[in-house]
């Protein structure tokens, strides 16, 4: 199955709206509901109801630890569905939960908290001061949470280094205080901890920039995102090679923006052997996850016939999409097309209002 399309995403929101969110527990009348919203949507539907009939669904919604490719692998392996199906159907619930904000309610947290302490079980201890911290579980309570963390680092446990190092950073819970930021930050070698120095290093943000550190600080940690600003400061080094392999990393960890680079380099040869066929592949992955310029360069692609069959429609599908998701150059090829008529209706009314579009990106 190739090309699917983002548009399910609206589709599945409405229907949550109209019939209410549980819907998907009765699983055949909510396929009957998708189906009848995007009857043109037909393999895409397929996708977000086998996803819910493999309970990942619920798996996400109570995975206080989420990492996008643990799902991705579960439904290649356990539901037999391509990578590709695999990463869309990921997605699409993914927004699902930004957009409705599911949470799990933990209605004796206080027993639970007691009993840790009692038994000095930092491990159960951390992950009630990561809920407080999240708002997983309970009311979001930055205060509680620096507590427990805050007991938790003076008891030789370190793991919440990174917690109290942002709570200090952001005034969260505790009043800002950038030293102890950084402090924080700098006590433990843990990924996220060494994401957050890297970039603090990589834009002289409260310490001095220093390139050298950021790429260290960058290079042990194995967060998605680490790899993105690693593969940039490699890349302003021009060391295209080296850039690539950054990227191709986060590419596996489904980072969108590594997506989109990995595809580049693909595209034009750039650090790697030029593979156009593979870096299609890799825009299609990155327009799953919603990256705005990946749609635009689908579009291209469909407009010119490389590497797929010329197909002015779907072109102008992904280009719009495109627009939607923020990309400048799809506004302004759009307005372009109507402004003279070009594979569209001319529209001066439509060419304004793409023209504006850009131009609010921009600003």
């Amino acid at each position: 199955m190739n090309n699917m399309n983002i548009k399910i995403i609206q589709t599945l929101l409405d229907v949550f709206q109209y019939y209410g969110e549980t819907i998907h527990l009765d699983i055949e009348r909510f396929e009957n509901a998708l189906n009848d919203e995007a009857p043109q949507l037909i393999d895409e539907c397929f996708l977000v109801v086998q996803g819910f009939r493999s309970g990942v669904f619920e798996m996400m919604i109570f995975d206080d630890d989420y990492h996008r490719t643990k799902y991705v692998d579960y439904l290649k392996y356990v539901q037999d569905m391509s990578e590709e199906e695999a990463l869309f159907t990921t997605v699409v619930f993914e927004i699902c939960f930004d957009h409705f904000g599911y949470y799990l309610e933990i209605g004796n947290i206080e027993k639970l908290l007691k009993e840790a302490y009692q038994q000095n079980n930092f491990e159960e201890l951390f992950i009630i001061a990561r809920s407080y911290f999240k708002g997983f579980g309970m009311k979001q309570d930055y205060e509680k949470a620096f507590q427990l963390f805050h007991y938790l680092y003076t008891q030789g446990y370190d793991n919440g280094a990174y917690y109290l190092g942002y709570m200090y950073e952001n005034g969260f819970g505790v009043e800002k205080n950038i030293e102890k930021a950084i402090m924080y930050y700098s006590s433990h070698d843990d990924s996220q901890c060494t994401l957050k120095m890297g970039i603090l290093y990589m834009y002289g943000e409260y310490v001095e920039y220093d390139e050298e550190k950021a790429i260290d600080y960058l290079s042990k940690s194995q967060e998605p995102e680490a790899y993105l600003y690693l593969g940039i400061l490699l890349e302003k080094r021009h060391l295209f090679s080296d850039a690539f392999q950054a990227y191709f990393k986060g590419a596996n960890l489904f980072q969108k923006e590594c997506l989109y680079k990995v595809a580049m380099y693909l595209y034009k040869g750039i650090g790697t052997k030029l593979n156009q066929s593979e870096a299609y592949r890799y825009f299609r992955y990155a327009y799953y996850c919603l990256h705005g310029e990946s749609a635009y360069q689908l579009s291209m692609l469909f407009f010119d016939g490389v590497v797929v069959k010329k197909d002015i429609q779907q072109a102008l599908c992904f280009l719009i999409q495109a627009a939607r998701l923020k990309s400048q150059q799809a506004c302004l090829t759009l307005a372009h097309f109507y402004g003279e008529g070009l594979y569209v209706d001319k529209s001066f009314e439509l060419s304004t209002r793409y023209y504006q579009m850009a131009n609010d990106i921009n600003c």
